[in-house]
């Protein structure tokens, strides 16, 4: 779950556990474009045919490609293809449907989800696809790190296996979220051979989907490249391919610097080139390419807060929260198709409510905040107390998108000094674990507004050190809801608290942008912006 241009992975050195701290994205700049519907342009001109390697320019080396310990987005769209799911989402309803799972239910309490699995199915070790492998799978998953995908288990109290073919997972109390979280490739099936290797061989590649593409070979800092399994004949009832995979193989290549990624589409050395930046999209719109682009629902970017020196005071949070002109920002950084953030959540997020008027642009309340705070400014216009300059720590994953300067400058006419610290991706997980930082930026892309649990949840991983609060409350009641009238009041009562404590700043709302050579047909975005390869072919 993340999006636009992923934030940090981390190096195979690493011990690999902070789920979310993988989530965590540097602000980029990306747009709105095409039809929305997250379905290539290049689409469905001709009969399908097989063979031909897909080149896929990436923004980033995951790093780790395990799903049970990584959400961000250079990972999960490549092992999107490598691993199923019980459920997908449609995304242009936000319905749940069959996948691995042919049908389930819910107790009428809320805590039991039955499902009865499909036949047929196997792992690429050959192994069977039956309600021991899910059991397996999900008593795995909450060893893990309670963030990120492991959240989704929160209260999980084990998987009963009925048969082969039938299982009933159970939770402590009412779970309204993780329905959907079963169509997320976190919650994706594995082999259980998966659990015999450790963390770090796992986010090398060493372990079992289901999936229609299978790892060739991972190369750190260099590429990664998928394989089509010949026998894959179970996909998701959405897609329109019911058999194996189109392409031969696919191969996502590692090309930080956006304009380098722009450069080898226009080239031909890739074919889709991922997060195409604004001043970028004209040139993708025609001339034998196009634009495939779906809005990003969940926690829309912002300014993640670590509560903790000058930002423990609230005062000073508001500050920051209308201290930015969202408008100009869109404006200046993004073109026409951005938009102000107007809520926590995105406005294609379930549940969302327009919290607009909480982030109006008021520079002179801001100031007035900062000097009650008392922050008064001084030499160079920056604020200082008891002779200490208010300087504040952005911690950013490398490469830095433009975005962050623009956010610096308009925070600098506040009189806050605000340092940009670009650091490489594994630096940044580790950091952001230790609470070596004022700001960084972290945003979920999730259909489920279980996200702000994720994030703002004092009783998880709580990275920004939040207090306890009746902000726990309302994300438990969001996550508890027995009907859609509770859980919309719950979610409501969330992002109104969080804003009112400004315990974030929401920056920015739009697209996840991918430039795509009209030689790609069939390539979509799935429900949650995640590269869907099984029905793409190369024309």
């Amino acid at each position: 779950m993340s999006r636009s241009r992923t934030g940090p992975s981390h190096s195979d050195r690493l011990p690999l556990r902070p789920a979310l701290a993988l989530l965590a994205l540097a602000l980029t700049a990306t747009a709105c474009s095409g039809d929305g519907s997250g379905t290539s342009a290049g689409g469905a001109a001709g009969a399908p045919r097989d063979g031909g390697t897909l080149v896929v320019g990436a923004e980033a080396d995951p790093a780790c490609l395990d799903p049970q310990q990584t959400g961000q987005l250079a990972a999960v769209d490549i092992t999107r293809s490598m691993v199923d799911t019980l459920t997908d989402q449609d995304p242009k309803t936000g319905k749940i449907v069959p996948w691995l799972a042919r049908s389930w239910k819910r107790s009428t309490d809320g805590r039991d989800f039955t499902f009865v699995l499909r036949d047929g199915a196997t792992f690429s070790d050959g192994e069977p696809v039956d309600a021991k492998a899910v059991k397996l799978t999900f008593d795995n998953l909450i060893k893990q790190p309670a963030n990120g995908a492991p959240a989704y288990l929160r209260g999980y109290q084990g998987t009963t296996v009925k048969d082969a073919h039938t299982l009933t997972v159970r939770f402590d109390a009412p779970n309204a979220q993780f329905l959907q979280a079963t169509s997320g490739v976190g919650l994706g099936v594995l082999s259980p051979a998966t659990f015999e290797k450790s963390n770090a061989q796992r986010c090398r590649g060493q372990f079992h989907g289901s999936g229609p593409y299978v790892l060739d070979h991972y190369t750190a800092n260099q590429e990664v490249v998928l394989k089509r399994r010949k026998d894959y004949a179970w996909p998701s009832s959405l897609d329109d391919n019911r058999g194996a995979g189109h392409l031969d193989e696919v191969k996502f290549t590692f090309v930080s610097e956006a304009g380098a990624r722009t450069s080898a589409l226009s080239s031909g050395q890739v074919q889709v080139a991922k997060s195409v930046q604004p001043t970028d999209q004209a040139q993708f719109q025609g001339n034998g390419f196009h634009l495939l682009s779906k809005p990003a629902p969940g926690l829309v970017p912002p300014l993640s807060l670590n509560h903790v020196g000058a930002l423990a005071d609230e005062k000073v949070r508001k500050a920051l929260l209308v201290g930015i002109d969202r408008k100009q920002l869109v404006d200046t950084v993004f073109n026409s198709s951005y938009k102000p953030a107007t809520s926590v959540l995105a406005s294609t997020t379930p549940y969302y409510t327009d919290d607009s008027g909480k982030l109006g642009y008021d520079p002179d309340g801001a100031a007035r905040l900062l000097d009650e705070a008392g922050w008064k400014k001084g030499e160079g216009g920056i604020r200082a107390r008891n002779g200490k300059r208010l300087t504040l720590t952005w911690l950013i994953p490398a490469p830095m998108p433009p975005v962050d300067e623009y956010v610096q400058q308009q925070l600098r006419k506040l009189g806050v000094d605000v340092r940009l610290k670009a650091v490489q991706p594994a630096a940044y997980v580790e950091q952001q674990q230790k609470g070596r930082f004022d700001i960084t930026a972290v945003a979920v892309t999730r259909a489920d507004p279980d996200v702000l649990r994720n994030i703002f949840y004092s009783k998880g991983s709580n990275l920004w050190h939040l207090p306890a609060s009746r902000l726990d409350t309302y994300l438990e009641q969001q996550a508890s809801a027995t009907d859609d009238k509770a859980r919309r009041e719950a979610v409501a009562k969330a992002t109104g608290w969080i804003l009112d404590h400004a315990d974030t700043v929401p920056l920015y709302e739009g697209s996840l942008v991918h430039g795509v050579s009209d030689k790609v047909r069939g390539l979509a975005l799935d429900a949650s912006t995640r590269l869907n390869l099984h029905d793409a072919w190369l024309g």
